[in-house]
């Protein structure tokens, strides 16, 4: 089995190339490729690149099930859906990996111009596109402000309409190649620990968040790994402490153990020990690739 892991490499041969159908090769669709934000990419916090996340494991997965030998793994940490479509576009600044003074400089203009530049490149080859993005075009609202509901209405929108071209422009640069997208977990449900009202506020942002996704993906055809129900996120009961508090607690790095129960991280980069990080433990990376390959092997995505 081989694998090759493409990230700040010089993944981009063929940039610019007008897209193909893809046909198929005598090697088969043996690659996995997979596209989105810092999850997709396996960040924990202070390392934005690991190779334990979810698409790394669910290579794994498929490789042994299904013959797959090559993986590609062109997502970015902090790409929201503007800067997928252009690198330099976004309210953080641009894209960290691609476009105009990109810091971990992938070479290409955008994410989605590298996904179609090697589809376009490797026709046939790829026989699977997993998508995990969206979470960062929130972020770019501040909770704090006023606005906030106004910032987060505008930002539904626009992700919706980015998320719509994303996804036609996969769908017609690979016809027939499945891809399978992703809802999100809500990290802020740890603040239950210091707050409860920020916990309980922040369900109906999930509900209106990963409803929209769904909502863009269902009408593209395409299927999403149920994350939200996997990291239990309305299941408010518990004793102590909720499930879905214990949960996100379990399977991320927003908490840290404190006897029987936890105990938000501290953030304070320049003191030692655990930093609160909304990004997946090895637990929750395990836990989400375990929902994909559930999706994938229940829908015979794959067969």
């Amino acid at each position: 089995m081989r694998k090759i892991t493409l990230l700040a490499t010089a993944v981009i041969l063929a940039v610019g190339m007008v897209a193909v159908p893809a046909m198929a090769d005598e090697g088969g669709a043996d690659t996995y490729l997979a596209l989105g934000d810092s999850v997709a990419a396996g960040m924990q916090a202070p390392q934005p690149f690991t190779d334990h996340g979810y698409a790394d494991l669910l290579f794994k997965n498929i490789a042994d099930d299904y013959s797959f030998n090559e993986f590609v793994n062109l997502a970015c940490p902090g790409d929201d859906t503007g800067e997928m479509i252009d690198g330099d576009n976004g309210p953080g600044g641009g894209s960290h990996c691609y476009g105009t003074g990109a810091p971990f400089a992938f070479g290409a203009d955008s994410q989605l111009q590298a996904a179609v530049a090697y589809l376009s490149s490797h026709p046939g080859e790829v026989g699977l596109i997993t998508i995990t993005i969206g979470a960062n075009d929130i972020l770019a609202c501040d909770s704090t402000a006023p606005d906030f509901g106004v910032c987060v209405g505008g930002q539904l929108g626009q992700m919706a309409a980015n998320l719509s071209e994303i996804l036609w422009t996969l769908q017609s640069a690979a016809p027939g190649v499945p891809i399978v997208g992703m809802n999100y977990y809500n990290p802020n449900l740890a603040y239950w620990l210091v707050d409860p009202a920020i916990a309980e506020a922040s369900l109906g942002l999930t509900t209106a968040f990963n409803g929209t996704l769904e909502a863009v993906y269902g009408g593209f055809g395409v299927p999403v790994a149920d994350v939200e129900t996997a990291f239990k996120t309305y299941k408010t009961q518990g004793h102590a402490v909720p499930q879905n508090v214990r949960t996100v607690c379990l399977y991320t790095g927003m908490c840290e153990k404190q006897g029987p129960s936890y105990v938000l991280s501290d953030y304070n980069p320049g003191e030692p020990g655990p930093q609160t990080d909304i990004h997946p433990s090895d637990k929750g990376y395990r836990k989400i690739s375990g929902v994909f390959g559930e999706l994938i092997d229940d829908l015979g995505i794959l067969s």
